[in-house]
């Protein structure tokens, strides 16, 4: 599935570019549901790996690039109010993306509850966007939402000693991970 996601943002990219709303949309709900599922399908089949990790969190960013290119590109008039606040999360993501590469010479690869909670969000937006029509109040829940991923996504990389995949949460970490002096109580 992260090989299809991989695959599917490119052409979803280009569908937005030809104008094709309908393909855009269809591949970028399949992409965002198939995020959804490939995690506990890989955990029940006994393949979850590192570098599986870190190919779905390449194909998770390459799937958020693509959808806000086809948003921007269908949506700029409904979207242009929320320019400030889609600057706020491109710029949080970016900053724990080049943090988790300068660190760890790779992107993080956490699977954070935030993140998913983020992810969920952001399908279920895309769907309402598609099906229904635009709701602020959803979009700017999950922009914020994806803010608070990539905050603790940030300070995760910066609490750890050497890089870990699937960690949950920041707060998960034990204090050998965490590279704390104090023993754990």
């Amino acid at each position: 599935m992260t090989i299809y996601r991989l695959a599917a943002a490119p052409v979803a990219a280009g569908m937005a570019l030809a104008g094709h709303r309908d393909a855009f949309f269809i591949l970028i709900i399949i992409s965002l549901v198939s995020d959804l599922i490939d995690g506990p399908i890989a955990r029940r089949l006994g393949q979850v790996s590192e570098n599986g990790a870190r190919m779905d969190t390449i194909a998770d960013a390459c799937t958020v690039l693509a959808g806000l290119l086809g948003l921007y590109l269908f949506e700029a008039n409904t979207l242009r109010p929320e320019l400030p606040w889609i600057i706020v999360f491109l710029a949080s993501y970016a900053a724990a993306a080049a943090t988790c590469l300068a660190k760890f010479g790779g992107l993080p690869a956490y699977h954070l509850y935030t993140s998913k909670t983020a992810a969920f969000g952001s399908g279920a937006f895309v769907v309402w966007l598609y099906a229904i029509g635009y709701s602020r109040g959803l979009f700017l829940a999950v922009l914020g939402i994806g803010v608070l991923a990539n905050v603790e996504s940030l300070l995760t990389t910066l609490r750890l000693k050497r890089f870990r995949a699937d960690i949950g949460s920041l707060f998960f970490l034990s204090a050998d991970e965490r590279g704390s002096d104090r023993a754990p109580h």
